[in-house]
């Protein structure tokens, strides 16, 4: 390679640097800005407009969806961060199933739920006082994790029986810098137990370890932020476990099986 074209190349790495930076920034202030907008104007007018209870919700969650597929084209078209999305149809088709996924980073439950039409999740309780998304997780009626564990479980069991989909992160928090998956919670496997419920895997990879715990949102990588998601094989909740075992029991021989299923998974990790 010429000498001469050095310079100019990384001149051109720098501006893609700084665009990406600005890019960044702006995206999650169109997210915040966003997310406040619609829980001061479309939310309290779908109060007024839908007095069920379960119909507003659904329309709430209708709503995130698309806005979660916008905030995505917009990462896109901007160089962000792009998304391959395989197995799209079995989350559409899904009813009472229990969706369980890898979090390596912060945008995972936006790239999961911008596929979907609507989904219950549940979802950090520091959220529900968050002054931009406390009114869209309300509206939306996404389930809070500090609740008594019980009840946690016993609320998600019992959408889940009613034909709702939900989902909800194993691993309860994202995933370490540096780790391929975190230790996970048995909360998934008596949520399932208790249901019962089927699990669908979704398999998340990244090309850069960024949007991890620990890491700042202004820590841009080299190169554009590329996902790969796969939806994987439906867990059955009943056939992998002794149904003769107390839960506990049951809820750990489920949880063993799960993490083995990612584990499997993402042992060569790519993008």
């Amino acid at each position: 390679m010429d000498k001469r074209d050095q310079p100019a190349q990384g001149f051109f790495y720098k501006l893609s640097q700084v665009w990406r930076l600005f890019a960044t920034g702006l995206a999650f202030c169109i997210f915040g800005g966003g997310a406040l907008l619609l829980a001061l104007t479309l939310f309290p007018l779908m109060m007024l407009v839908l007095q069920n209870r379960e119909k507003r919700r659904n329309a709430a969650q209708l709503v995130i969806c698309r806005c979660f597929r916008l905030f995505c084209f917009i990462l896109d078209i901007t160089g962000v961060a792009s998304v391959d999305f395989d197995g799209r149809d079995k989350l559409v088709n899904a009813r009472g199933k229990l969706i369980i996924a890898n979090h390596p980073t912060l945008l995972d439950v936006v790239i999961i739920l911008a596929q979907m039409d609507r989904c219950q999740c549940v979802v950090k309780h520091q959220l529900f006082r968050n002054p931009f998304m406390a009114g869209v997780v309300r509206a939306a009626g996404f389930i809070r994790n500090d609740d008594n564990p019980e009840k946690l479980v016993a609320d998600a069991a019992r959408h889940l029986r009613n034909g709702d989909c939900v989902m909800i992160f194993p691993e309860g928090t994202r995933t370490a810098s540096g780790e391929k998956l975190g230790p996970l919670q048995r909360g998934v496997a008596n949520i399932a137990i208790s249901a019962p419920a089927d699990l669908i895997p979704v398999i998340v990879r990244c090309n850069h370890d960024t949007l991890k715990k620990g890491t700042p949102w202004y820590q841009i990588p080299p190169s554009k932020i590329r996902y790969n998601v796969r939806v994987g094989s439906t867990i059955s909740a009943t056939g992998e476990i002794d149904p003769s075992q107390v839960r506990a029991r049951q809820a750990r021989a489920l949880t063993a099986v799960i993490k083995q299923y990612f584990c499997d998974r993402l042992r060569h990790d790519h993008a």
